[in-house]
């Protein structure tokens, strides 16, 4: 997976965190996203994340151990009048197991020192309404409900 942009020790075991930089690094951490993205094959995550890397910038970082992809978060840089520049978390995940154990809550401190380092305003992210276990790790880590979320699903 590509180079590691930070890398500490927790429960005595070392971890790094590092951003996907190739195919073979996507289809490694592919069953991680899946947790979350159940409808996705392979060859359409693939695609999409690159359309979406080339138009928007969108970057998926795993937190590995022992060269195991344990959870996976995927953003993206956005600008807009209320916020002004922000980092916005599309997906975050860790494979089951290894719920519980701060994975998710280091990823979201990655996001974070990113944002700073990026000089963002802040971070936004969405949880689906449905998602009360998502809902509470947020609000556990500090994040605000600001917002309710309305789409509109468009007919072929």
């Amino acid at each position: 997976m590509g180079i590691a942009f930070f890398s500490e020790s927790i429960f005595m075991e070392t971890y790094s965190i590092s951003k996907a930089q190739s195919e073979s690094d996507l289809e490694r951490l592919y069953s991680v996203i899946k947790e979350l993205r159940k409808e996705l094959t392979l060859p359409d995550f693939i695609s999409l994340y690159k359309l979406a890397h080339e138009s928007n910038g969108y970057e998926i970082v795993a937190l590995e151990c022992h060269g195991k992809v344990l959870a996976v978060m995927g953003y993206r840089i956005l600008y807009d009048f209320v916020h002004g520049k922000l980092i916005y978390i599309d997906d975050l995940v860790s494979i089951p197991e290894e719920r519980s154990k701060g994975f998710g809550r280091r990823l979201l401190e990655y996001a974070e020192k990113l944002a700073i380092d990026l000089e963002c305003n802040g971070l936004r992210l969405c949880a689906g309404i449905d998602n009360e276990l998502g809902k509470k790790f947020y609000e556990k880590n500090n994040w605000k409900l600001r917002a309710v979320v309305y789409k509109k699903k468009l007919s072929p």
